[in-house]
C-alpha cells in the first residue's frame, strides 16, 4: 500500500513539474528553453515598405546585426552583415541565395558546390516585381512561391548555422521593391554544430515513470476484465 501511495505522490509531482515547464515555455517568447534548435528572433521579417530604407536582422538578439534587408524603391536587397553569410551554390560563381531542399545539412561542411563567401555580399531579391539576382539562373526561385535557404552568423568567437524560409510575393501585386518575407528561421545554438533544413527542434518526450505505471495498470485491468468474461 505504501508503494502505491509513493507512486501516486510521484505522479502528482510529475504533473506539477510538467505544468511548471509549460508555463515557463509560454513565457519564453517563442524561444525553446534549453533546446539545441531555437527560433531566430524578429521573424517574420521583410524589407521595409519605405523606399530608401533598410531593416537590420539580428538573429540571436545580441544587438549585433547579422543581415540587412533594404528597399531601394525598385529593388529589394538582402545584405550580409558582420559574420552573417548565406549558402550559395557554385560559391564564387553564383551570387545570391541557393534554394535548398528540406533535409539539406547546413554547416561547416556541405554538399559539393555549396558554400559561404569569405566576404560580405549584397544582392537583389526582387526587381520591379520580378525575380532579381537572387542567384545565377534564379536558383529555381519563382515569384509567389516559398523556399528554404541556409545561413551562418557569428556571436563573439562562435559561429552558428541555421535555415530560413523565404516567401516571394506574387508578380505584379504592387509591392515592387519590397516583395519578399522571411517567414521563419531556426538555428542550432551549439557553436559550430550543423542543422538540417526544416528542423525546428520539436521532439517527442520520453514516457515518464508515472505514464508507464498508468499504462501498466491499464493493461492489468484489461487482462482481469478478459479473465472475468472468459469465466462467465
Amino acid at each position: 500500500m505504501s508503494s502505491a501511495k509513493s507512486l501516486s505522490q510521484k505522479c502528482v509531482r510529475e504533473k506539477l513539474l510538467l505544468a511548471g515547464g509549460a508555463a515557463t515555455l509560454a513565457l519564453s517568447s517563442g524561444q525553446s528553453a534549453g533546446a539545441a534548435i531555437v527560433s531566430a528572433w524578429a521573424t517574420p521579417i521583410g524589407p521595409p515598405p519605405i523606399a530608401g530604407s533598410s531593416t537590420d536582422w539580428d538573429l540571436d538578439g545580441d544587438s549585433t546585426a547579422d543581415f540587412s534587408l533594404s528597399n531601394s524603391g525598385s529593388s529589394a536587397y538582402f545584405g550580409e552583415v558582420n559574420g552573417g553569410r548565406v549558402v550559395q551554390a557554385s560559391r564564387g560563381v553564383a551570387s545570391g541565395l541557393a534554394k535548398l531542399s528540406a533535409g539539406f545539412m547546413v554547416g561547416s561542411v556541405m554538399v559539393t558546390g555549396h558554400g559561404f563567401r569569405p566576404s560580405a555580399d549584397k544582392f537583389s531579391v526582387t526587381f520591379n516585381s520580378n525575380i532579381g539576382t537572387i542567384g545565377t539562373g534564379t536558383q529555381a526561385w519563382t515569384m509567389g512561391a516559398s523556399g528554404y535557404f541556409g545561413f551562418k552568423f557569428t556571436s563573439g568567437p562562435n559561429t552558428y548555422y541555421g535555415w530560413a524560409e523565404l516567401t516571394l510575393d506574387p508578380a505584379n501585386n504592387g509591392t515592387k521593391g519590397y516583395g519578399y518575407t522571411i517567414t521563419q528561421a531556426y538555428y542550432n545554438d551549439t557553436p559550430g554544430a550543423g542543422i538540417a533544413v526544416g528542423d525546428t527542434g520539436a521532439t517527442v518526450p520520453e514516457p515518464s515513470t508515472c505514464a508507464l505505471a498508468l499504462l501498466a495498470a491499464g493493461g492489468v485491468a484489461a487482462y482481469k476484465g478478459r479473465r472475468k468474461r472468459a469465466a462467465v
